[in-house]
């Protein structure tokens, strides 16, 4: 084991990523794959560098079972699939290789050495102290590790480490800058402004039927009708098999004894009333306090016996203020880690504020519930259902393996659903991506669906209460719908989107008068137009009061109007309206505040330095590197 740790040397590099514990044995500890031997092949390609189905299969699994274990049990296939975790792990993966190959080039590797002084800082590894072989190969034992995967994967993440902080250290904010920006960022606009709707310009908008056949030819691929399918099924419900199924005293017994201190652990519940003050998304210091302040007070007037379901219908901003803030029954596990602590309170007592990341939070705890183990006699009922219900899923699969098979060599589905006690469907037409109501959100029965070809049988798909047999019914292949059946939907959209031209003309005519003239009252009073006011607001704010989000504001870096430059160069836009903008007044930022708060926002603004300097390293190197993903694995596995 790296030579003992190198005789214990004691040299140790700080790096910007903290090694704890924990870390290590989410990132590290892990059981076995349920990709079998499929290790060898390639998932993708980075540089010439391999990352394996092997590689990719345990790393899957340890996520997985991250989330199941965050979830308490709740995970489902379809769960896994929403989260994407397989995308999601891929991009790690490649990340990970390139930043290595990075540090490899820039003689950055972690020694071994560096590696024998990590394993001696961590605590599990330790006996009275100090590290102990014995303890470090015994957890790593229990938890299906070998020390020299394990090690490696310990390099690699302090060669990580290592180059991150090269990265990261070079990085630096000076007081100046953090006070410019938090002076723009805190200082309070008005503005002028002219709305354009593009439905003030439809009525002059002319159509032919030239016109409207060109629009069709250039949009009528936007307009093709997707493939879609009818299917006919089997359906084999679990629950018709359990009649056929009989569970055993000893089967209950055993079946008990084998998930006691689990399954049929009741685990603590409280019962929760909620009030969550939510602050706005901009907020400054100032206005957090006088949050918090706000809701102090109302804890105050919680201890002292004013009714808390009417506090949190006179004060809460969360949707169950209608409710008095009542969350009902809840366990540790569905709490949001702010709220863990809450969890220790005894029965009628109100929590203190908690800060959350848009507000401040309080909670009282209205009713408990002990955890509780229930007797195998208490536990008979639930344990025979259970156990009827796999036997009875079982017994429903044998059913559907032997008919799949008939169905092959050519039997009728209606014969083989009379045979075997199944049902026999056919669905509505739907496409990829729809839903038919009967099946609900089965991504398998729809993937297995459009994957079939002429008179092919499925196979065997699971649902949450049946098993499935499918065949393509009926087909609709991908076509576009003649002019007269999408007439209306093309005369609209194309009326909009001369109207929109128009809009923006009128809008561009406006703003170089404007430009000349320097006054928006003069502009809006000779044409005809309704002058309008944001009133006032923070420069920074991503929507502007009565109009909203504007993409070109955005993507231009943000508002830059000012006494000195009160007329911007270009006009702004919505998908329905043009917008002229005049600068009216400010309201300087609160300087004597960023005094108070200067250390924090130097903190914060390095911090956000800091992170965009790592995202912009790591989309150089993506960009230059060559990189191959065997996407046909990712499908299928």
């Amino acid at each position: 084991m790296l030579d003992f740790l190198r005789k214990r040397k004691r040299h140790w590099i700080i790096v910007f990523f903290v090694f704890i514990i924990a870390a290590v044995f989410a990132l590290f500890y892990g059981g076995s794959s349920k990709f079998g031997d499929r290790g060898s092949a390639e998932i993708a390609e980075i540089n010439g560098e391999i990352i394996s189905q092997r590689e990719f299969a345990v790393q899957y699994q340890r996520a997985v079972e991250r989330y199941r274990e965050m979830l308490k049990g709740s995970l489902t296939e379809e769960m896994i699939k929403g989260l994407n975790i397989k995308g999601n792990l891929i991009e790690e993966l490649i990340q990970k290789k390139l930043v290595l190959q990075e540090a490899r080039s820039l003689g950055l590797m972690a020694s071994d050495d560096d590696v024998a002084n990590q394993l001696t800082k961590v605590p599990e590894f330790q006996v009275a102290g100090r590290f102990n072989k014995e303890q470090y190969l015994r957890i790593l034992q229990a938890n299906r590790l070998f020390p020299a995967q394990f090690e490696e994967d310990q390099r690699d993440q302090l060669t990580l480490n290592r180059l991150y902080s090269v990265i990261v250290d070079s990085i630096q904010v000076s007081e100046a800058e953090v006070r410019e920006r938090y002076r723009l960022d805190h200082e309070k606009i008005n503005l002028q402004y002219i709305k354009l709707p593009l439905s003030d310009y439809l009525a002059e908008v002319k159509l032919s039927e030239e016109d409207l056949k060109k629009f069709y030819d250039r949009t009528k691929d936007s307009l093709k009708e997707p493939l879609k399918l009818k299917i006919e099924y089997l359906a084999y419900p679990y629950d018709r098999f359990s009649a056929a199924v009989e569970v055993s005293d000893k089967e209950i017994e055993e079946y008990y004894q084998a998930n006691q201190s689990g399954k049929f652990r009741k685990p603590k519940e409280i019962k929760v009333r909620y009030i969550s003050l939510r602050g706005k998304p901009d907020a400054d210091a100032r206005q957090k306090e006088t949050l918090r302040a706000r809701a102090e007070a109302i804890v105050k007037e919680a201890r002292a016996g004013k009714d808390f379901a009417q506090l949190a219908k006179r004060d809460s901003d969360d949707a169950s203020a209608a409710k008095g803030g009542d969350l009902g029954w809840l366990t540790q596990g569905q709490l949001p880690p702010q709220l863990a602590p809450i969890f220790e309170l005894e029965k009628g007592k109100v929590s203190d504020v908690i800060e959350a990341s848009m507000g401040f939070q309080i909670v009282k705890i209205e009713d408990t519930k002990a955890e509780k183990t229930p007797t195998l006699k208490e536990a008979t009922a639930e344990i025979t259902a259970t156990l009827k219900n796999d036997k009875a899923k079982r017994e429903a699969g044998k059913f559907a393996e032997r008919d799949r098979e008939k169905a092959l060599s050519g039997t009728d589905f209606n014969a083989l659903a009379k045979e075997s006690n199944a049902t026999v469907s056919v669905t509505n037409w739907f496409a990829n991506g729809e839903v038919a109501p009967e099946i609900g959100q089965n991504q398998e029965f729809y993937k297995s669906a459009f994957s079939l070809t002429g008179k092919e049988i499925s196979p065997i798909i699971s649902g949450t209460s049946s098993y499935y047999l499918l065949r393509v019914k009926e087909r609709k292949e991908p076509t576009v719908p003649p002019l007269e059946n999408v007439r209306p939907q093309i005369e609209k959209g194309l009326k909009e989107s001369k109207a929109y031209e128009l809009a923006l003309q009128k809008g561009n005519s406006l703003l170089d008068q404007l430009k000349k003239e320097k006054e928006i009252v003069k502009l809006a009073a000779a044409n005809n137009l309704k002058l309008e006011e944001t009133g006032w607001f923070l420069r920074a704010a991503s929507q502007l009061p009565k109009i909203g989000e504007l993409a070109d504001l955005r993507a231009g870096g943000g508002l830059t109007l000012s006494t000195q430059r009160p007329i911007p160069d270009k006009l702004y836009t919505q998908r329905d309206a043009a917008f002229l903008l005049a600068f009216k007044d400010s309201q300087p930022a609160d300087m004597e505040q960023f005094e108070k708060e200067k250390e924090n926002l130097k903190k914060q603004a390095l911090a956000e330095s800091r992170q965009r300097a790592l995202i912009k390293f790591l989309e150089s190197l993506k960009a230059k590197a060559k990189i191959k993903i065997n996407n046909a694995f990712l499908e299928a596995s």
